[in-house]
């Protein structure tokens, strides 16, 4: 399947003219990778592949422990998904209580994202709806992706280094 036969049957909302297809199609990384701005190994939470995952967090898809994962490689919760010169973000998508995507903003304001095991897309955070939205404390399953995206938003300077690893 094409990237863009993708996009136009799982994320229906995203119009073309709205993204730009920034790479070929690879299996190499996914959208966790992605964010975190590792191409050479794919970050998986459920352990289904030989791929990288921290040592010590739990191997599961729900919201905390990919907000642990982030919080690892320094990223801490934010107050909004304006860009600062002096901050990389990344946004953190959810259907109710298990995490479906995670997005990295751009210079530019725009965000980018890997679609599964297709291709990178640079987009608007708000186009993303289809992945669902996150709303501390809510069981909604979707809501306003503007709202929920901004309250998702991790932060970290460029250079700070992680913290110290998780003791097992």
């Amino acid at each position: 399947m094409s990237c863009e036969r993708l996009i136009a049957t799982f994320l229906p909302g995203l119009e073309p003219g709205a993204y730009e297809i920034t790479s070929p199609t690879t299996d190499d990384y996914n959208c966790i990778s992605w964010a975190l701005g590792e191409t050479h190994r794919r970050w998986d939470p459920l352990g289904l592949l030989p791929d990288h995952w921290p040592a010590g967090l739990a191997r599961n898809d729900r919201v905390e422990t990919i907000e642990a994962a982030l919080r690892l490689k320094g990223f801490e919760s934010c107050d909004d998904d304006a860009p600062e010169d002096d901050m990389e973000k990344v946004a953190l998508f959810a259907d109710g209580a298990h995490f479906t995507h995670v997005a990295r903003q751009l210079p530019s304001g725009r965000w980018t994202s890997k679609l599964g095991d297709y291709c990178d897309i640079e987009h608007e955070l708000e186009d993303l709806s289809e992945f669902g939205a996150r709303m501390p404390s809510s069981a909604t399953a979707k809501s306003s992706p503007s709202c929920a995206a901004r309250a998702a938003v991790m932060a970290k300077k460029p250079d700070q280094p992680p913290p110290a690893p998780l003791r097992a």
